[in-house]
């Protein structure tokens, strides 16, 4: 899926992913979890990709999210095999589950752009057009980042840091960003436990670009 390679390039230094997935062969792990990943978001219609497939991104709405068990299902064996600790894998996203927001909330599932892309606009693009359904939707925009120099990018399209924290394990520093429906101030909602899965990748760029959207129903809360 040409897609699934797209996001495995853009996500391949990704600190999250590489903490998550360390092995022997974390890059084959990383593009493995997001075969799995896309698969589900093309099916959902949750995915939106640039016709020359040089970004991507994902946007989960209100309510929604993957089925965790069947991307575990094919990736936790791997992992193991390869060396890799799935329950540190699963203790990781547990701990970004009582990150999430109480109200209804989109999340930016990821963002990613071919490398020798990047600077070109495309991930700005792709992120403004997703705003604009959230705004539309009246819902707060939520996402995790492990990358420092992400947050001042997404603090520039009205995200703001919900609290930054290393996660368990001795693992990387991550933020947790909120963008409020508009018209409503930063802070206003407080965490609780949900289910999200795979974090917005690190490999986010800027410019125009021409975009669709994968096949399937888009639920609008």
């Amino acid at each position: 899926m040409a897609v699934a390679g797209l996001l495995g390039r853009g996500f391949a230094t990704d600190p999250i992913e590489r903490w998550c997935l360390a092995c022997d062969d974390p890059t084959a792990l990383i593009e493995l979890e997001l075969l799995q990943a896309t698969r589900q978001l093309t099916a959902a219609g949750w995915l939106w990709v640039t016709d020359d497939l040089s970004g991507a991104a994902a946007w989960l709405p209100p309510g929604a999210g993957y089925d965790d068990e069947a991307i575990d299902a094919v990736v936790n064996p791997e992992l193991a095999r390869r060396g890799g600790r799935p329950d540190r894998l699963t203790r990781f996203w547990t701990w970004v589950d009582d990150h999430r927001p109480t109200p209804p909330h989109w999340y930016l599932d990821l963002v990613a752009v071919e490398p020798e892309r990047h600077n070109a606009g495309i991930g700005h693009r792709l992120l403004v057009e997703g705003l604009v359904r959230v705004d539309r939707s009246a819902r707060a925009g939520f996402l995790v980042t492990g990358n420092p120099r992400t947050v001042p990018w997404y603090e520039r399209h009205g995200f703001a840091v919900r609290s930054e924290e290393q996660a368990p394990d001795a693992g990387p520093t991550v933020w947790f960003m909120e963008r409020p429906p508009r018209g409503h101030a930063p802070g206003s909602v407080a965490p609780t436990q949900a289910r999200p899965r795979r974090p917005p990748s690190s490999a986010a760029g800027r410019g125009s670009g021409r975009w669709r959207r994968t096949p399937g129903p888009l639920p609008l809360p």
